[in-house]
């Protein structure tokens, strides 16, 4: 058996502290009035079709302001920079992924509840697939290293939650020996390079019935990947 990664719980902001892309301690900002927060939604809004229409590495601030229809004055009266409002473009989209692969499943039996989780996640990908599909691009371009580490702890949060779940199914006696965290790597790579290729790329957001048949096929590979029981002993 390998040693369990500990990993704590934690919101979605604390993950922005932890890797560095919002400062420790950092003053939480006033409430905004009604005015204010129509201000700031409209801005979030404009940057999530900007950033998905020209890249990250392309939008500038003015882009997103000429969108939103305000000037550039408010728009710093809410972000610092373009990355801080990239952070908010995406906070929606990843807080349904990290929901989508931690709430309780509603199926009776493995295999079905592998295919509901698998469905829930490219579902959850599929309403936030651009602002999504554009961390990959800021974590490979951005000066910013917090992106990459971003990615690659968001990764690291999903492979834990897999492994806990594979543990509990070998101290069930349910699967057998293996290596569980090569095992729980492998398996959300997968489903990642899946939501990514199939659900990210392409031109038009795929179907509902398309993305259930890639959630179907995941899932059956996900129940085929577990190693068999070992069968009891005979004295």
């Amino acid at each position: 058996m390998t040693t369990q990664r500990q990993v704590p719980p934690r919101t979605l902001d604390d993950v922005y502290t932890h890797v560095g892309l919002v400062e420790p301690g950092a003053a939480t900002p006033k409430r905004p009035n009604r005015r204010g927060e129509l201000t700031r939604e409209r801005i979030v809004q404009a940057a999530i079709e900007c950033f998905s229409e020209y890249g990250y590495t392309r939008t500038r601030v003015s882009d997103i302001t000429h969108r939103a229809k305000t000037a550039q004055g408010n728009f710093y009266r809410h972000f610092t920079d373009l990355d801080d409002v990239f952070l908010a473009a995406m906070h929606t989209g990843l807080q349904e992924l990290s929901e989508a692969t931690s709430r309780k499943t509603t199926t009776s039996g493995e295999l079905e509840a592998l295919i509901e989780v698998n469905s829930t996640y490219l579902h959850a990908y599929s309403r936030h697939r651009h602002i999504l599909r554009l961390l990959r691009e800021a974590a490979a371009a951005s000066a910013n290293e917090g992106f990459q580490q971003l990615w690659l702890q968001l990764r690291d949060d999903f492979i834990a939650r897999t492994r806990r779940w594979l543990e509990k199914l070998h101290d069930r006696g349910e699967i057998g020996d293996t290596n569980l965290d090569l095992l729980a790597e492998s398996l959300g790579c997968m489903t990642e390079q899946m939501a990514y290729v199939h659900v990210g790329l392409p031109a038009s957001t795929p179907k509902r019935e398309r993305i259930d048949e890639l959630g179907r096929a995941l899932g059956e590979v996900w129940f085929r990947a577990l190693p068999p029981a070992a069968l009891p002993s005979e004295h």
